[in-house]
């Protein structure tokens, strides 16, 4: 499995969000994707799952245009958001069942993925609570059990260790190497460059829209916040 994403442009008005944006991602991979706040990394990530059209550019999962084939992009990509699920009124396991039937699983087989999902994500015990009432490392996990429930290709991870406790963000770190090692192209923004160089095999830096720096190869233990530092520029540089 192959991700391009190619000369990738969004402009809303006068604001240019991303600028002509170039990077690729393979099996097994998993690709760090930081920058400034407001650098461009969510709408990069809403156009990658198909949540909002580029301006200019595409996206080509195994060479299909996101644009053209959406509902094969969809079927190769898990989308984890920046937001938690808060449904006041589903169980975990209705939330993540929900979404195994939007993506077309039914009977046994839906039986079975949702029940392996959620024994991988470790949310088996607490299957029948209410999710407003989780806590918010439980809440990431069920946010993870959707995106994967299909059994995607690509998974996007839009700041998923936000807000987590340090036990959490190390249980999380494992959930991403275990995906990784099934053959799954990962992709993670996230302000917490520490959790990047533990688990990620290549990094990206955005600015303004644009590529900075791409880092690729063993990243471990690399100092990450140093590199973002030398290729970003403060608020009040940007001013």
């Amino acid at each position: 499995m192959t991700v391009e994403v190619r000369n990738l442009t969004k402009r809303y008005g006068s604001l240019t969000a991303v600028d002509g944006l170039s990077f690729s991602l393979r099996e097994g991979e998993v690709v760090g994707f930081v920058g400034p706040n407001g650098s461009g990394k969510t709408t990069t990530m809403n156009i990658m799952a198909t949540l909002d059209e580029p301006t200019a550019g595409d996206v080509l999962i195994d060479g299909r245009s996101v644009i053209d084939y959406p509902d094969y992009a969809r079927r190769a990509i898990g989308f984890m958001p920046d937001y938690i699920p808060s449904q006041s009124d589903m169980s975990a396991h209705e939330y993540i069942d929900f979404f195994a039937r939007a993506h077309g699983l039914t009977g046994a087989k839906l039986e079975r993925r949702v029940r392996e999902v959620e024994e991988f994500v470790n949310v088996a015990q607490i299957r029948d609570r209410e999710i407003s009432g989780l806590s918010r490392g439980m809440k990431q996990r069920v946010s993870l059990a959707r995106a994967i429930v299909h059994d995607p290709e690509l998974l996007i991870m839009d700041e998923p260790a936000n807000g987590l406790d340090p036990r959490a963000r190390i249980e999380f770190r494992a959930y991403v190497r275990r995906l990784a090692a099934e053959g799954k192209a990962v992709l993670i923004s996230s302000h917490i460059l520490a959790d990047l160089a533990e688990i990620c095999t290549g990094c990206m830096i955005i600015e303004r829209g644009r590529l900075a720096k791409s880092l690729s190869g063993d990243i471990k233990g690399m100092d990450l916040e140093s590199v973002f530092m030398e290729f970003t520029r403060s608020e009040t540089e940007q001013a």
